[in-house]
């Protein structure tokens, strides 16, 4: 009777045939699997994995679990796995012998939409076409020239905020450094995007920097939201009934208005105009738009964050305070303006601004190896690995940095210490796939600070010691302070205006 059953089906025929195939192909899985030497992972649960264990800063979670699992480890938050990099050494060696490998950058549901139509710089896949956005970055949109062509662009907004500070101080006011930050810099990319506005045209300047500031809080609302389908992609279909869609559909629909609104006001020379007469000139077919928001976006989050953490360092820190006051005087003397050749000779100044963004980078940078597989530290990687790097560990490596805890510019001093290619150190990224944006972004930091170190001190409005300053942190699109910075300043000379 089996027989017959077996003669007149062909698929159990078929089955019984491949019977001894499919045992071998398992039981050379079985083997190959244990010849791999795969990462150390924490015990996790099962369906939410090890996400019991990471709490509201990540970045910190991740660090105190690599100091048991090594600088090499298998997280998985959720149901997706990634390898988590947390040393010096590990960054240097996928950096030195991997660099193609893992110069894809993944996203997650929240930034999806910041890739448009998938041509942005910003996320998209490596390949012939990236470099080519990059080239036309790199070149005509954050080169050296670039960054020296907008230099009275930067002047204008850096003194019109010199002006809102020297008013308040005359009134003994406190000023939310948080929102002068983020106005200025919002400010000086508007105006690069778009290209330089005449007096007449501020108050335009003005709303547009408010529409985009406004936005940027339903942004951060967004990061924040619980997204079932990041954590566990086969629930993706709920997130429509916890209103998570609803959110992420109207929070970018907003950002293409704003980036609309910036296409259609551009004038010549400005960043879209460079994007647009690129595209057109040389018949390339990329998404102007798509590259715009993610650069923008990026830019103003970025550098504004470490305005703050900047100056909130040097006021926890006096005497770190006062020596670079004295440096800006000492090279400035008593003139009305700084000028870009001063702020070059300003070492010191320089160290600061390393040592916070060492101590304050913006958080885990995501990446994801190719359809192959690879070795980093005797370690065997899968392919499509997502990698998160967590720059918070890397930076306090201990075999790099001697007491890595501590606030101390002066370790920058005499020392060839760069934002790009030194061991343990990468607050613009690493790789083919760096912040190109990083002229631009650190020529802001310099003159911002340069000019508000030598017009004023700074006092806390409580009365609070210096050292007492909450320097707690809060997860968004970066790591960013969780209490606004609040200053009292006090011109330094008689007339700042």
């Amino acid at each position: 009777m089996d027989q017959i059953i077996l003669n007149s089906n062909p698929f159990l025929l078929t089955l019984f045939a491949l019977l001894p195939v499919l045992f071998f192909a398992i039981v050379k899985n079985k083997i190959k699997s244990k010849k791999l030497n795969l990462p150390p992972s924490p015990s996790k649960l099962p369906l939410i994995g090890n996400l019991h264990q990471i709490g509201n800063l990540p970045h910190n979670s991740l660090h105190d679990l690599s100091l048991k699992h090594g600088p090499l480890m298998f997280v998985n938050l959720g149901t997706t796995r990634y390898l988590i990099v947390s040393s010096a050494d590990a960054l240097e060696e996928i950096t030195k012998n991997h660099d193609i490998t893992i110069s894809n950058r993944p996203t997650n549901t929240s930034l999806n939409p910041l890739k448009g139509n998938g041509q942005d710089l910003v996320y998209h896949p490596y390949g012939d076409r990236w470099k080519e956005l990059r080239k036309i970055s790199a070149i005509h949109l954050m080169s050296k020239n670039v960054v020296n062509r907008f230099q009275t662009l930067r002047d204008e907004e850096i003194s019109s905020m010199l002006e809102a500070i020297h008013f308040s101080s005359l009134k003994g006011e406190e000023i939310d450094m948080s929102d002068m930050f983020n106005t200025v810099v919002s400010n000086v990319v508007h105006r690069s995007y778009t290209g330089s506005y005449k007096k007449e045209e501020k108050k335009g300047l003005e709303n547009a920097t408010r529409v985009f500031l406004n936005w940027d809080v339903k942004f951060k609302k967004l990061l924040g939201s619980f997204c079932l389908e990041d954590l566990f992609p086969i629930l993706a279909w709920m997130d429509r009934f916890t209103g998570f869609k609803t959110l992420l559909k109207s929070t970018y629909l907003e950002l293409d208005g704003i980036m609309e609104t910036l296409i259609n006001e551009r004038k010549k020379e400005s960043f879209v105009d460079v994007l647009l007469h690129q595209r057109d000139n040389e018949k390339l077919d990329y998404d102007v738009k798509a590259i715009m928001q993610g650069i923008f976006v990026a830019a103003i989050e970025s550098v504004a964050l470490e305005l703050e953490w900047l100056l909130a360092d040097l006021i926890k820190h006096p005497q770190v305070m006062r020596k670079a006051q004295e440096e800006v005087q000492r090279i400035v003397g008593t003139k009305p303006k700084i000028t870009n050749n001063e702020i070059d000779k300003m070492q010191y100044l320089k160290c600061v601004i390393k040592e916070t963004m060492r101590l304050h980078p913006a958080g885990t940078v995501p990446r994801e190896t190719s359809s192959k597989w690879i070795k980093v530290g005797g370690y065997d990687i899968p392919p499509k690995t997502k990698l998160l790097v967590n720059l918070f560990s890397v930076q306090r490596d201990p075999k790099i940095w001697e007491n890595p805890e501590d606030f101390i510019p002066e370790r920058f001093l005499d020392k060839s210490i760069e934002y790009m290619g030194s061991k343990g150190y990468a607050p613009f990224g690493f790789g083919r796939r760096n912040c190109p944006g990083m002229a631009y972004g650190n020529a802001l930091l310099e003159e911002i600070m340069a000019n508000l170190l030598y017009r004023f001190d700074w006092k806390i409005p409580d009365g609070s010691k210096p050292e007492e300053l909450n320097m707690e942190e809060v997860c968004q699109f970066v790591v960013a302070k969780k209490y606004p910075l609040k200053l009292v300043p006090v011109p330094r000379f008689k007339s700042n205006a």
